[in-house]
């Protein structure tokens, strides 16, 4: 019984202590909800009102500030109020019994309070916009009004720089000025939001002025300065260059003097009016027109000494080429009475002859517009150059055609030299088959020699030809040089042939009892008799190879050690 009391003591004992946790707990939260709507209360926004009421707002802004102090004053505040009785009950509740219910109530404290701390940060945020867009109203004014200070100063000062178009840059001030004004005055009304579109469209347009004012000096100063001094030396150099009988490429640019400087009047006429975006571009075209006229003029000062240097070289250079080429048809006739021209050399220089005379009558026509003062001379110069590379290749020209048919001479010498060897070496192939003593030769080969030797006295012809056609002859030599090539080489084998035949038929004595090799030799010998020696040779070697082998090998490498020696 002891022990279950103990055990019931305990229980209430723990009971006792978590609801003295829970009241302190409770107690905790509530105080703390209680200090934080303090908080609030002390930020003290009556402060904040009292002073945004001190701009003295109207329109927009007045009704917007009305309605933040007319919120405040009747719900903020109150309800802050009801919020700190309802802590300081809920404090009270929480020591006694009604703690196991308070809960409730103190998660709606808790709602309230967040609600009302929402509330008043709102208001605090307005609040402070309306002030900074106060301070930010005052601040701009006194920024544009030292802004039209400095652009009165601008203009007034440096009025030189501007030219009329300070006119149109005051009136655009002045109106400026105006709209400034209007500013202001919505300003110290306390008329912020009016206020507000005023100063963003102000602000634009002060800084498309002083993008203006700050562009039109560079744009102004070529159209009074620059441009004008440069017109008038172009004018004075034109005048000057005509007197001294220059001509140019471009006949009208006395004309084009004027119209630029009807494009400058014009254009300061669109400056005047700071169409400036118009101005720079017509700036950018008057300077790259005059540099034009300037290039065009100078082009031709530059050409002069060059154009007539030109002329005076092309005189000599024109003489020389035509010349050289008559000098080319002259040696081309002498040398057609004796060789055919096969590469239309007289016509080659027929048309070389009258590329020089076109030249020559542009020569002619240059020249003569420098004496009567109608020249041009840069596009002289860009001819007579264009004529000096054309002589220069006519020469290039006659020069391979005069090397071509300087060889016919040198190539007709060489090949009577090839003739009288080729002659030479036929009778010496004759001689070296006399030689052998042999009873004949075949047909195929006396075939071959003798047209051989006709193919020579075709060439000997050729040479011997009134007009000698060296392409002919030419073909004819490397004809002779092959087959005498090849004749030479069946003279060899027919005396190789020969030779071999009648050693190995000596040999074959030492088998006169061999049947075979008998009836060989005798089969050798009917063919050598018919002027078969390669059968002849073929019939005995066979044999004698088959009796005794390796002894043809033998006995023909001792031939031809022995003709080598």
């Amino acid at each position: 019984m002891f022990q279950v009391l103990i055990v019931i003591l305990i229980v209430i004992l723990i009971i006792l202590g978590g609801i003295v946790w829970y009241q302190h707990r409770v107690l905790k939260q509530i105080q703390g909800m209680v200090v934080a709507c303090q908080q609030l209360h002390d930020k003290k926004i009556e402060e904040q009102l009292k002073q945004a009421d001190q701009l003295q707002l109207t329109g927009d802004a007045k009704q917007e500030f009305d309605k933040l102090r007319s919120r405040y004053n009747d719900k903020i505040v109150p309800q802050l109020k009801a919020i700190r009785e309802t802590g300081q009950d809920l404090q009270q509740a929480a020591r006694t019994t009604k703690l196991l219910t308070i809960s409730g109530p103190v998660n709606d404290l808790r709602a309230d309070l967040a609600a009302a701390t929402t509330a008043l940060q709102q208001v605090e945020q307005s609040l402070q916009h309306i002030e900074r867009q106060s301070k930010t109203h005052r601040q701009a004014i006194d920024r544009i009004k030292k802004n039209y200070q400095k652009f009165h100063q601008q203009l007034n000062e440096k009025s030189f720089e501007y030219g009329d178009s300070v006119k149109k840059l005051n009136e655009k001030l002045t109106e400026l000025e105006k709209q400034y004004d209007h500013f202001v005055e919505l300003t110290r009304k306390g008329d912020q939001d009016a206020a507000q579109e005023v100063l963003t469209d102000l602000q634009q347009d002060n800084q498309k002025l002083a993008t203006q004012i700050k562009r039109v000096p560079p744009l102004y100063k070529p159209l009074v300065t620059e441009f004008p001094d440069q017109l008038q030396e172009l004018a004075s150099g034109y005048e000057t260059l005509t007197a001294e009988h220059y001509h140019f490429t471009e006949d009208d640019l006395d004309e084009q003097i004027k119209r630029l400087q009807t494009k400058v009047d014009a254009t300061l006429k669109q400056l005047n009016d700071l169409q400036l975006d118009v101005v720079k571009q017509a700036n950018d075209d008057l300077a790259a027109q005059i540099d034009h006229v300037y290039a065009v003029m100078q082009k031709e000062i530059d050409a002069q000494d060059e154009a007539r240097h030109l002329v005076e070289m092309m005189g000599r250079f024109t003489q020389h080429a035509q010349r050289q080429n008559n000098e080319l048809i002259g040696e081309l006739d002498r040398l057609s009475l004796s060789y055919t021209m096969n590469n239309n050399e007289f016509e080659q220089a027929r048309q070389l002859n009258e590329q020089i005379k076109t030249i020559v009558k542009q020569y002619n026509a240059d020249q003569q517009a420098i004496r009567d003062q109608q020249a041009v001379y840069s596009q002289i110069v860009d001819r007579e150059k264009n004529n000096r590379d054309n002589l220069t290749a006519i020469e290039q020209e006659q020069g391979k055609i005069n090397d071509a048919v300087a060889k016919l001479q040198t190539d007709e010498q060489r090949a009577r030299k090839m003739l009288r060897q080729y002659s030479v070496q036929i009778r010496t192939i004759r001689r070296q088959v006399e030689q052998l003593n042999l009873p004949g030769v075949g047909q195929e080969y006396m075939d071959y020699f003798f047209g051989v030797s006709d193919e020579i006295k075709k060439l000997a012809n050729e040479l011997n030809e009134y007009k000698i056609n060296m392409d002919n002859v030419t073909k004819q030599l490397i004809m002779v040089e092959a087959d005498l090539e090849k004749l030479q080489d069946k003279t060899n084998d027919l005396r190789d042939s020969a030779e071999l035949t009648e050693r190995l038929q000596q040999y074959a004595n030492r088998f006169a009892g061999n049947t075979k090799v008998a009836a060989a030799a005798k089969k050798s010998r009917q063919l050598f008799d018919q002027y078969n020696y390669a059968g002849s040779l073929e019939a005995i070697a066979t044999a004698l190879e088959e009796t005794e082998p390796g002894s043809y090998k033998r006995i023909e490498d001792s031939y031809y050690q022995e003709i080598n020696e």
